[in-house]
Order: C-alpha cells, then sequence, then structure tokens
C-alpha cells in the first residue's frame, strides 16, 4: 500500500482545513493509499474534517504566530518559539525520518511546515508544498522590529527551496523561496446541506438574519452582542472562546455533531459572517457566497491579499476593532445586505485538482 504523508500547521484552523479537502478527495481517487497526517493540531479536528481514516500523530515543526488572541500578535514570543525549534531542526529531522523510514511514504504534502522539505529530501520522495503565503514571508515583515528574525527567514527559505513542488492558492503572497510552482484553483469547504435544512437541526429561525461571528482556532472573547432587530447571533470558534458573548448562542463542535452537520453547513446556511482574514473563513465565505464582515487581524503580511479577495469576490464591509468590541455593527451589517452577491469568479475546485497531482506523483 503506498503511503502519504501530511505535515500540518498547528497555527489556527485554515491550514489543517484544506488539507483535509484535499486528502478527502485523494481518498475518493485512491482508496488505497494510506495517509498519515503529523500535526500539533488537535487529533479532533481531523477525525471531523476527514471522511475515511486516517493515521494521526502529534508533530510540531512549527509555530506560525504565537497569538494570545485571533487579533494579537506577540512579536517577541513567536521569535522565541520558532528560534527554539530552529535549534532542534536537525534532532526534529532526524526524529521523523526514523518514524517514517519504515513506513515507506511515496510523498510528503505540507502546508506550510518547511522542515517538511528537508524530511522528504532526505526520505527522496517528493517533498509538495499548498500554500498561499510562507512564513519566511511573514517572519521577514516582523524583522525590522524583531531582528532575531532575520537568522530564522534564511533557514525557512533555505528549507522551502527543497520543495519539488508548491502548488500555489490564489489570494496569495511572496513565495519566491519555492523554486517550482504551479497555480492551483482555491481550496475550500463547500456546505453539504441545503440551508433550510441546517437550521431547522439547529433550531434557527428561517426568517430571521442569522450572522456568525467566527474567529477561527485562536478565538476570540466578546463579552456581549448588540441587539439588532430581526437578527439572530450564534458564535463557533477556537478552544480561547470559552463562552458564546452575552445575546449569543453557541454552536460548538459537540453541537454541530449532533445535528449531523460540519462547520462549512453552518457558514453556508447564515446571512453573514463576522470574523479576521484568514484563508480558511474567506475561502469558505467565496465557496458559499456568505457576506462577510471583516476586522484587522494585527500585523500580519498575508492581511492585504485576503482583504483584496474579499472585496473581489464577497458581499463585504469593514469593522474596525474598535467597532466590532464596542457592538456597532448594525450599520456595517446593513451596508453587506444592501449589495448584491456576486457569483465566485474564481475557480474553488482546488481539491481535485491538488489531488490529481498528488495521484500522479504516486503512480
Amino acid at each position: 500500500m503506498h503511503s502519504v504523508v501530511a505535515y500540518v500547521s498547528g497555527h489556527g484552523f485554515g491550514h489543517a482545513a484544506r488539507v483535509c479537502e484535499v486528502l478527502t478527495a485523494l481518498r475518493v481517487r485512491r482508496p488505497d493509499v494510506r495517509v498519515m497526517v503529523r500535526s500539533p493540531l488537535a487529533r479532533w479536528f481531523f477525525a471531523v474534517n476527514l471522511d475515511a481514516d486516517v493515521e494521526y500523530a502529534a508533530c510540531r515543526l512549527d509555530v506560525g504566530v504565537v497569538q494570545p488572541d485571533s487579533l494579537t500578535v506577540d512579536l517577541d514570543a513567536t521569535c522565541a518559539a520558532y528560534a527554539s525549534i530552529d535549534a532542534q531542526r536537525a534532532a526534529l529531522i532526524d526524529a521523523e525520518v526514523a518514524a517514517l523510514a519504515s513506513h515507506g511514504p511515496v510523498v510528503v504534502l505540507a502546508d506550510i511546515p518547511a522542515l517538511a522539505f528537508e524530511i522528504a529530501a532526505r526520505l527522496a520522495v517528493p517533498g509538495v508544498a499548498m500554500t498561499n503565503f510562507s512564513w519566511d514571508w511573514i517572519y521577514a515583515d516582523y524583522a525590522a522590529a524583531q531582528p532575531g528574525f532575520a537568522p530564522l527567514v534564511e533557514h525557512l527559505r533555505a528549507a522551502y527551496a527543497r520543495a519539488t513542488l508548491l502548488l500555489r492558492l490564489p489570494l496569495h503572497g511572496d513565495l519566491s523561496a519555492f523554486p517550482h510552482v504551479r497555480d492551483v484553483p482555491l481550496v475550500a469547504r463547500r456546505a453539504r446541506l441545503e440551508r433550510d435544512t441546517v437550521r431547522q437541526r439547529l433550531g434557527l429561525p428561517r426568517a430571521a438574519r442569522v450572522v456568525l461571528l467566527s474567529f477561527g482556532g485562536i478565538g476570540l472573547q466578546l463579552a456581549r452582542v448588540p441587539e439588532i432587530r430581526g437578527v439572530v447571533f450564534v458564535s463557533s470558534g477556537g478552544a480561547a472562546l470559552d463562552r458564546a458573548p452575552d445575546g449569543c448562542r453557541r454552536l460548538d463542535q459537540s453541537a454541530l455533531t449532533r445535528a449531523g452537520l460540519r462547520y462549512e453547513d453552518l457558514v453556508g446556511a447564515v446571512d453573514a459572517l463576522i470574523g479576521k482574514p484568514g484563508y480558511g473563513i474567506v475561502a469558505e465565505c467565496i465557496a458559499n457566497r456568505t457576506p462577510m464582515l471583516y476586522t484587522p487581524r494585527g500585523r500580519f503580511a498575508e492581511y492585504e491579499c485576503l482583504v483584496d479577495g474579499i472585496r473581489a469576490h464577497l458581499a463585504h464591509a469593514e469593522l474596525s476593532n474598535a467597532d466590532l468590541y464596542a457592538g456597532r455593527w448594525a450599520d456595517a451589517l446593513e451596508r453587506v445586505w444592501s449589495q448584491a452577491i456576486p457569483t465566485p469568479t474564481i475557480g474553488i475546485d482546488g481539491a481535485s485538482v491538488v489531488s490529481a497531482v498528488l495521484d500522479a506523483m504516486i503512480g
């Protein structure tokens, strides 16, 4: 049996969500393929989002960005955390090569831990990247404020340069560290059920406008939501969002599972989403034609690329951090609902395209 190893960044849910879409599509093409996921992200996320059982092992090869919440970046903590991984990179690579050697993987897919490509090279198999940004680009933007990032950027670029192929997603930034690039469509989760079915299963009113608060795997704590006539607020997010804001119904993963739903079904069933621009949620809003109110997410180079995508492909409005926390949402929601919902002009079949590339490599 052929084996494919997928290394997934643990920064938020977006990287894992799109990898799950690709692995699901690959298993449809190649049910004979054994899939192994290695990531610091919690096992439950892969259990929920993969249609077939895969082998999972906790493994941290990068840190992304350290954030106390989804709108705040801690540069010092980020630099220190990745410097610690960088100092152990030889031992980490050795350990992964030893762990995988007996499984005989034929392809390594990574989104986007740089050391994964060093591991693939040691195993003498293709190392395939899939991403719209890379950590060297993000960290390079931080280097002026925190010089400790500079050597990390060099090491990241050297590791990315060992990738056999980059499958470059839309809404991308500078990915010049990768020597071989192929553009692919958007990889995004799409609702599987009709809007009315989803609302019925969750006990959400069909006549009201439903707005979803979504701040990803890192989360955000809001005190309360505003009272707006005819609008119902629901929340779903990461572990940091410990409770729903006052006036808002919490729909956690267990509630969705009991209803036989997944997160993308909820995104497709609401009238608008309030969140920060991250690839996963922007892609899912585009794929499901869900209007989005977005708020700035702190210093993150990817932000402008994603905002450009929001403005091009979604009914949208910007909500400042101050207005978000103060509950001044009504005017922005009205601006969104006054817009026509655009038909996507961007391909959203990236999972099928990427799985076909991997299938060809497996042989």
